[in-house]
C-alpha cells in the first residue's frame, strides 16, 4: 500500500517536526504487546460473498459461506472478526450442529461435532452492516456536495475488513473468493479476480459474480460499485488492464495517469522472471480514498493521482513511482503473502524499491541513486525526530503502527545497500529463487534471506541481525589529511552513534572511498566494523577529489567536509548525483558567500531535476543574506513542473521581501501550476505581517480538480498568523462554506495555528474543532481529531475519547496520540517571545549580508 509513502521530489510532504532522538518505546503507546498469527487448526480456504449493497442508505445484507478446513484432528473452535454487525444468524448448510456466541467484535463458533484433519464443512453467516465506522465507504451526494456521484468501495489495510466481512482479519487467513454483488443496473460493479457474468433482475438491480482462484487475505479483498467512468487500454498477455473514476474526471484523464501500466507489467514480468499472478489488473480511483492499496487484481487510488493536463506537469513522475509500487505489491504482498505483520517490510520496502530499479531500467542510474537517497533521507528524518525501531519488530499497539518511514524508505534502502553487498548478479538470482520459492505461499523474513544465501553461499545472518533486526543506523564521520613527506593519505572513519553504556553497537558494512589523482581515478572499499577506523592509504600527489560512499550505498548519516576547494569540485566531478548534493549541503551550511556563490552556479548548469530540487532546499537553511538573494533568482526563472514546488518551499523559512515580492510576481504572472502555486501562498503566509492576506483569503475560493490551490491558502492563513485569519478558517470549516476536499485541511490549518493564539482564540477553536468531530464527511472528523490534538486544547480530551470510542482499533491509536499530544503540552512561547525570534532571525541575515559584501570587496582587493 501507498497511502502515506510519498517519494521523489515531493517528499516535503512527509516533513516532520523538531529533531529528537527517541527510544523505541516512542515507537508505542502503553499497553503494546507481541503479535503473532492466528491459529488456524480451523482455516477458511474459499468465501462465497452474497450481498445486496444499497448506496443511497449507506448499506448491505447478505449472506458469506465460508468452506473450512480442519487442519488439526480434533477442532471444532473458530473465531471469527465481525464487528458491529445486525441481524446476524450463523449455520452449518451441511446441516452440523453449531452453538455461536457474538459480543459486537467477534463471532465465536463451536461444532458440536469436531472435525477430522482434512475434513471440509460449510458455515454460513448472514447479517447486515449500516454505514460501518470504516473498511466500507459509501459516497453520495449531500445537500452542499450533489455533484458527488453513488459510490461504494472497501478499503482494509490493516485490519479492517471485519467492519463489513466475518473473517480472520489477518494475512495469514488467505481464502479463494466468490462474489455474488447486487445493486443498481446502472451501476459498474468490480471485485477481485475475473468476470464470471451478470445477472439482471426485475427490481432495475443486477447481480455481478466475480471468481479469484487464487488465495486472499482480507486485506486484499476489495469491491467497488457506483457511478464510475471507465477507460479501457488494452491487455497484458491476455489479462485486461482498465481504469476507473467518478464523473469529476474524465477517460481521458485516467489514461494520462495509468496509461504505462502495461509497460509496467511487461518490465516488471521481466525482472522478476515469472508470470503476472493474477487474471486481470484493474484500477479505481475515489476521492479522499488515502493513497493507493494494492488489492489483488483492483488496486485502489486516492483521485488526486488522476491526471488533467495541468497536474500532469508536476504529478507524473510520482503517479508512475506509486503505479509501479502497487504493482510491485502483486508479487511482494499479494501472490507472497506475510505472515504477519512483523514482516511487513517483505511487501512494503520490496514495493519501495521496486521504484528504485523501475528508474534505474527505465530512465537512469541517475534517478535511481537520487531515489535511494530521498529514501534514506526521509528514513533518518524519522528516526532522528520520532523513534527508532527494528524494521522487524512484534511489538505494536495495533499493526497500522507499523506503515511508517522505517517500513517503506528505511527497508527500501536497505535493501538496496544488501544489492550492493551481494552484487547484482547474486542478489537478483536470489530475489528470483525467493519469488518462484514462494509465490501463493506465507513467508517470513528467515524465507528472504535463506533464499538469497542458497544462491550465494554466503551467511547474512549478522546482516540481517544488524540492519533488520536492530534499531537505528550509523552516524559517520570522516577526515581527510595528508602527509606530503609520507606521500600518505589518512582516512579516519569514527561511528558516533556508539554508546556502549546504551548497548549502541557499531555495524559493519563496506565503505567506498573515491581518490582522484591526475585525472586516474581510484575506488577503495574499507570494511568497517569498529568505533574507529584509522587508514592509510597511498597519495604521493594531492587528490582532485575525495570523495565517501560516492554510490550512496549506505544507510547512514555521512559527516565528510574536506574542505571548501574539493566540496566545490564535487559540485562539478562528483561519480554520481550523491556527491552533488552532499557537497551542495555542506557548502551551503557554511553560509559562506563563495560556497553559496559555487551552488548557485551549480545549479544554473544542471540539468537533472532532482539535484535542483535538493540544491535549492539546502539554499533555504541557509542563514545567510546573499542565500535569500540567490533562491530568489532561481525562484524567478524556474519553469520545471518538476522542481518549482519544492524550490518555492525551500524559501518557506525566509522571511524577507525578496522572497515576498518574487512570489508575487509570479502569481500575477499566473502560476499555471496547482501544486507550485499552492506552495507560493503557503511560503507567502509564512511572510507573517507581511503576507497579502487578501490574496490569501480570496484564493480560499480557488478551484481546481484536486482542490490543491485552496488547501494551500488555508496553510498560508494560518501561516500568516494575522488576526482575521482564525476566523476565516473558522468560517470555511463549516459545511457548505468550502469543499469536502478543502474543509479537512482547513481543520488542520487551525490545529496548526495553537500555539500563536491567547485562550479565548483557543477556545473558539477548540470548540469548532469539537463540533466537527460529528461532520458527515469521515476526512473532516479525522483532521479534527488530529487538529484537536496540535492545538493542545485542555478541554477536547473528553471529546476525544468519546470520539475514539467509536472508530476502529488501528484508528483508535491516533486520538490516543492526540490525547498525549495535549496532555504534553506546555503554555505557548508569548507572542513577544516569538516576534523577538524572528527580529534575531531577520537580523542574522541582516549582518551576514554586510559580512558577504566585505568578503567581496576583500576579494577584489586582494
Amino acid at each position: 500500500m501507498d497511502h502515506h509513502h510519498v517519494t521523489g521530489h515531493s517528499d516535503a510532504l512527509h516533513h516532520r517536526g523538531c529533531r529528537r532522538v527517541a527510544a523505541q518505546a516512542d515507537f508505542t503507546l502503553p499497553g503494546a504487546q507481541a503479535h503473532y498469527p492466528p491459529d488456524l487448526s480451523i482455516e477458511p480456504i474459499h468465501l462465497d460473498i452474497d450481498l445486496r449493497v444499497d448506496v443511497a442508505e449507506k448499506r448491505c445484507a447478505g449472506t458469506v459461506t465460508h468452506t473450512l478446513e480442519g487442519r488439526r484432528q480434533g477442532a471444532r473452535d473458530l473465531v471469527l472478526n465481525a464487528v458491529d454487525f445486525e441481524d446476524l444468524d450463523v449455520k452449518a448448510p451441511g446441516g452440523e450442529a453449531v452453538h455461536w456466541s457474538y459480543d459486537g467484535r467477534e463471532i465465536r463458533v463451536r461444532f458440536e461435532k469436531p472435525m477430522a484433519k482434512g475434513e471440509h464443512r460449510k458455515l454460513a453467516i448472514t447479517y447486515r452492516v449500516q454505514d460501518p465506522v470504516t473498511g466500507l465507504f459509501f459516497f453520495g451526494p449531500a445537500a452542499h456536495a450533489e455533484e458527488m456521484p453513488l459510490v461504494a468501495a472497501t478499503d482494509h489495510e490493516t485490519e479492517r475488513a471485519r467492519h463489513w466481512l466475518p473473517t480472520i482479519d489477518l494475512p495469514s487467513c488467505r481464502p479463494t473468493l466468490s462474489w455474488h454483488l447486487r445493486s443498481k443496473t446502472e451501476f459498474t460493479i468490480l471485485a477481485n479476480g475475473k468476470a464470471a457474468g451478470e445477472t439482471h433482475h426485475d427490481d432495475g438491480t443486477k447481480t455481478s459474480h466475480w471468481e479469484l482462484e487464487q488465495r486472499c487475505p482480507s486485506y486484499l479483498t476489495c469491491f467497488v460499485l457506483g457511478d464510475l467512468v471507465e477507460a479501457r487500454d488494452g491487455e497484458f498477455e491476455g489479462r485486461p488492464i482498465a481504469y476507473y473514476t467518478t464523473r469529476h474526471f474524465q477517460a481521458d484523464d485516467l489514461v494520462r495517469a495509468f496509461g504505462r501500466t502495461g509497460q509496467m507489467l511487461a518490465w516488471m514480468t521481466k525482472k522478476l522472471d515469472h508470470a503476472f499472478p493474477f487474471p486481470k489488473y484493474y484500477q479505481f480511483a475515489l476521492p479522499g480514498f488515502g493513497g493507493a492499496m494494492e488489492n489483488i487484481s483492483l488496486v485502489s487510488w486516492d483521485d488526486m493521482f488522476v491526471l488533467d493536463e495541468t497536474m500532469a506537469r508536476e504529478w507524473t513522475w510520482q503517479t508512475d513511482q506509486v503505479n509501479l509500487h502497487e504493482m510491485a505489491h502483486s508479487y511482494f504482498g499479494d501472490a507472497i503473502v506475510c505472515r504477519d505483520y512483523a514482516h511487513a517490510w517483505l511487501k512494503e520496502s520490496w514495493a519501495v524499491y521496486m521504484e528504485t530499479l523501475w528508474l534505474e531500467d527505465s530512465k537512469s542510474e541517475e534517478e535511481a541513486l537520487y531515489d535511494v537517497q530521498v529514501n534514506i533521507d526521509n528514513y533518518l528524518n524519522e528516526a532522528d525526530s520520532a523513534y527508532q525501531r527494528p524494521i522487524v519488530t512484534r511489538e505494536f499497539n495495533t499493526s497500522w503502527q507499523m506503515y511508517d518511514r522505517h517500513l517503506y524508505p528505511g527497508g527500501g534502502s536497505r535493501l538496496h545497500m544488501l544489492r550492493k553487498e551481494l552484487g547484482d548478479d547474486l542478489f537478483f538470482e536470489g530475489v528470483r529463487t525467493y519469488v518462484k520459492r514462494h509465490v501463493g505461499g506465507l513467508v517470513e523474513t528467515d524465507d528472504f534471506r535463506k533464499a538469497l544465501e542458497d544462491v550465494s553461499g554466503r551467511p547474512l545472518g549478522r546482516w540481517f541481525d544488524q540492519w533488520i533486526h536492530t534499531a537505528g543506523y550509523p552516524s559517520v564521520k570522516v577526515s581527510w589529511s595528508r602527509d606530503a613527506e609520507r606521500g600518505v593519505g589518512t582516512l579516519t572513519v569514527e561511528q558516533t552513534q556508539v554508546d556502549e553504556k546504551q548497548g549502541k553497537k557499531p555495524f559493519a558494512f563496506g565503505l567506498d572511498v573515491r581518490l582522484v589523482v591526475d585525472g586516474q581515478e581510484r575506488i577503495e572499499t574499507l570494511h568497517v566494523e569498529h568505533a574507529k577506523h584509522v587508514v592509510d592509504l597511498p597519495a604521493a600527489k594531492e587528490p582532485d577529489l575525495v570523495e565517501v560512499d560516492p554510490f550512496g550505498r549506505v544507510v547512514m548519516k555521512l559527516e565528510f567536509d574536506p574542505g571548501a576547494t574539493l566540496l566545490r569540485k564535487l559540485l562539478r566531478d562528483a561519480k554520481t548525483v550523491v556527491g552533488r548534493i552532499r557537497a551542495a549541503r555542506t557548502l551551503c551550511s557554511s553560509g559562506k558567500r563563495a560556497n553559496l556563490e559555487a551552488v548557485r552556479e551549480a545549479y544554473g548548469q544542471e540539468a537533472f531535476w532532482g539535484a535542483r530540487v535538493t540544491f535549492a532546499r539546502a539554499m533555504g537553511t541557509a542563514m545567510a543574506d546573499e542565500a535569500v538573494t540567490i533562491l530568489a533568482e532561481w525562484l524567478e526563472r524556474e519553469e520545471d513542473g518538476m522542481v518549482l514546488e519544492a524550490a518555492i518551499r525551500a524559501a518557506s523559512s525566509m522571511r524577507d521581501p525578496r522572497i515576498r515580492g518574487v512570489l508575487e510576481r509570479r502569481l500575477d504572472r499566473g502560476i499555471d501550476l496547482y501544486r507550485a502555486a499552492g506552495a507560493a501562498f503557503e511560503v507567502l503566509g509564512m511572510q507573517r505581517g507581511e503576507a497579502p492576506f487578501a490574496e490569501l483569503k480570496a484564493a480560499l475560493r480557488r478551484e481546481d480538480p484536486y482542490g490543491w490551490q485552496a488547501q494551500s491558502a488555508a496553510r498560508g492563513l494560518a501561516n500568516s498568523r494575522h488576526p482575521e485569519a482564525l476566523d476565516t478558517l473558522l468560517a470555511h470549516l463549516e459545511p457548505g462554506q468550502a469543499s469536502d476536499r478543502v474543509r479537512p485541511v482547513v481543520a488542520l490549518a487551525i490545529g496548526s495555528m495553537g500555539r500563536t493564539l491567547d485562550d479565548g482564540e483557543k477556545e473558539r477553536a477548540g470548540e469548532a474543532l469539537v463540533d466537527r468531530l460529528r461532520d458527515r464527511t469521515p476526512h473532516v472528523r479525522n483532521r479534527s481529531m488530529m487538529a484537536l490534538g496540535m492545538l493542545g486544547w485542555g478541554p477536547a480530551i473528553a471529546a476525544l475519547r468519546a470520539y475514539g470510542q467509536r472508530l476502529s482499533e488501528q484508528e483508535r491509536v491516533a486520538v490516543d496520540r492526540a490525547i498525549e499530544q495535549i496532555q504534553r503540552a506546555q503554555k505557548p512561547a508569548g507572542k513577544a517571545d516569538e516576534k523577538a525570534r524572528e527580529e534575531l532571525e531577520k537580523h542574522v541575515r541582516t549582518l551576514e549580508g554586510r559580512v558577504t559584501r566585505l568578503e567581496a570587496r576583500a576579494d577584489m582587493d586582494s
